[in-house]
């Protein structure tokens, strides 16, 4: 791996399909912002409630576990810089395809090392939403 990489480890039957993920830069740069721009397809309306479960790790060490309301970020009232092509968190996402794009600022001071990222989406039924598996390297060359 050079760089990152993701994978999706979500059913087909998840309520939202994970169809590509890009960034701006690429690879990821630390010191800078990075945009990621994930492409869907929504199978059915996400409603408010949904939330996702974030796992940072550094090998077999985990940095961060979180959980963040989807539709609260949205509207921007969480700490990630969330946005949505079809939704400003206070209507569903409406079934069909979607963006969504997430600005991250990385330190300068986030350690030359690979992390991995695990994203499990849910939804207000507590239902899966999608599934994700992210690898990013900042190890020097």
């Amino acid at each position: 791996m050079t760089g990152w990489e993701y994978e999706n480890v979500g059913l087909p039957t998840d309520p939202l399909q994970i169809e590509s993920i890009t960034v701006t830069p690429d690879p990821p740069t630390r010191g800078q912002a990075d945009v990621f721009t994930i492409k869907a397809a929504a199978l059915a309306d996400i409603a408010d409630g949904a939330y996702l479960h974030v796992t940072v790790k550094l090998g077999l060490i985990k940095l961060l576990t979180k959980q963040f309301d989807l539709f609260s970020e949205l509207r921007g009232e969480g700490g990630l810089k969330l946005s949505c092509s079809t939704s400003d968190g206070k209507n569903p996402i409406p079934k069909g395809d979607t963006t969504l794009t997430l600005t991250m600022d990385l330190p300068k001071e986030t350690p030359q090392a690979k992390f991995g990222i695990d994203v499990r989406g849910y939804t207000v039924d507590d239902d899966d939403l999608l599934a994700l598996k992210v690898k990013v390297d900042f190890m020097k060359p």
